[in-house]
């Protein structure tokens, strides 16, 4: 049956998911911001399972794998699942929501973990007191003034047993604990809640701040260890999740051609520093881990589509590839808005389709989840622009679904020429654009 098959079933479903759980399973294990609802992969999946597009055992694919979502919901739908992110947390979250875990090793693995923990603690915490220091412990590399800093010895202690579990356990079961530990990271620190920037609490709030860190540790360890028990049980460990840390700009590199069955992705709204800071909102988290260094974080933003390191050549010809893009660019240009900077953006989203394209097999579906957004007060209709790139590319179009967004964590305002206290919305909607790969 064709990919094509069972649109109108599609365009009857309500896409905004208003009020649906979005934290069930191992979706819940940790925020991220501007999260896919886990809702559009299941029923994307669930639908072309019943059309006979894909079968068990099919490799879904990601390019912009995040948090996870779409390698989670592969798998309860009993598909192989793979993925690529250049933001090193990001890979780390992906394989520790979607790789199921053995009860009886991740409860053997727990007790070694927790045993001892608050005598541990309580000594690191007398040690700082007395001494200002605690001298077995080598620091994470944060950044001045975001902890407080008996804390932060502290969560650094709780980052030295989860190297021990490392060591005793593998690799797996550190990773699912260190997500513990970096949501503990983040409730520990100065960063204000529900911002997806770096953002410190006032003075006046930092001075009554006094986290308990083993309190909110056991907690979400409880929580987690939940999760990943109904999540392990419901799907199959025989199937594989890998999640490249790499660009997806040169995805083939790492997936090879003609693999994937089925590609759901929700790609970058824009530049990192100008919308999701997917970088920044990682950066502390990641950085107590102790697997990846401050270098590597402050890449993230930077190398991301549109970033400030140039990734690819300027591409001059791709504006003739979409008419709803030069448009675009032209108005941008009448208005001396950031036209480059959309031009950057955009050429590196085409390197992807690119890619994507040629890792999808020959008339499979390839779902976008795209917002459009404004810049330079200019609206930027990123769905349409997405579909003409991609049939310049040789997709074919089968359907656009709209939706609207009712709870993630996105700037819905921004200031569109950087001017400070000047703000203009910026998402308000999704579409999820559907296409046959070449």
């Amino acid at each position: 049956m064709s990919a094509s098959d069972g649109v109108d079933d599609l365009e009857d479903i309500n896409w905004t998911f208003g009020g649906s759980d979005t934290q069930y399973l191992t979706h819940g294990l940790h925020n991220y911001p501007a999260r896919m609802v886990p809702k559009i992969p299941d029923t994307l999946l669930g639908h072309y399972k019943d059309q006979g597009v894909i079968a068990d055992g099919d490799l879904v694919y990601d390019p912009f794998s995040g948090s996870g979502t779409t390698a989670v919901e592969g798998r309860l739908h009993g598909l192989n699942a793979e993925g690529n992110d250049i933001n090193p947390f990001a890979v780390m979250l992906s394989k520790a929501k979607s790789i199921p875990l053995e009860r009886g090793g991740l409860n053997e693995a727990r007790d070694a973990l927790v045993d001892g923990l608050s005598s541990d603690l309580r000594e690191v915490r007398d040690e700082y007191e007395r001494a200002g220091k605690v001298k077995w412990l080598e620091m994470p590399d944060v950044r001045d003034g975001w902890f407080p800093e008996p804390q932060l010895h502290e969560l650094t202690a709780l980052r030295d047993r989860i190297d021990n579990i490392e060591d005793e356990f593998g690799r797996k079961y550190a990773r699912f604990f260190r997500i513990v530990l970096s949501h503990t990271t983040r409730k520990v620190s100065y960063q204000r809640n529900g911002e997806y920037k770096r953002y410190r609490l006032s003075e006046e709030d930092r001075a009554d701040h006094n986290p308990d860190v083993e309190t909110i540790f056991t907690k979400k360890l409880k929580q987690n260890m939940e999760k990943m028990r109904e999540y392990s049980n419901r799907v199959d460990h025989n199937l594989d999740t890998t999640i490249h840390y790499s660009d997806s700009r040169t995805a083939v590199e790492d997936v090879g051609e003609s693999e994937a069955d089925i590609v759901i992705t929700s790609p970058p709204y824009g530049d990192h520093q100008t919308t999701v800071a997917y970088g920044q909102f990682s950066q502390d988290p990641a950085l107590l881990t102790g697997t990846v260094t401050y270098d590597e974080m402050k890449d993230v933003d930077k190398t991301g589509l549109g970033g400030k390191y140039d990734v690819l050549e300027p591409l001059s010809d791709l504006e003739e590839y979409s008419p709803t893009l030069k448009a675009t660019l032209d108005t941008l240009r009448e208005k001396d808005g950031r036209a480059d900077d959309a031009m950057d953006f955009f050429r590196d989203y085409y390197a992807v389709m690119e890619q994507v394209g040629e890792i999808t097999k020959s008339g499979q579906p390839v779902a976008w989840v795209v917002a459009n957004r404004t810049m330079s007060r200019v609206n930027i209709p990123t769905h349409l622009i997405t579909r003409e790139l991609c049939e310049h590319l040789g997709y074919e179009f089968d359907v656009n679904l709209p939706r609207e967004i009712p709870n993630k964590t996105l700037p819905w305002e921004n200031a569109p020429e950087n001017v400070e206290g000047t703000k203009g919305d910026l998402m308000a909607n999704e579409n999820i654009v559907i296409l046959r790969a070449p």
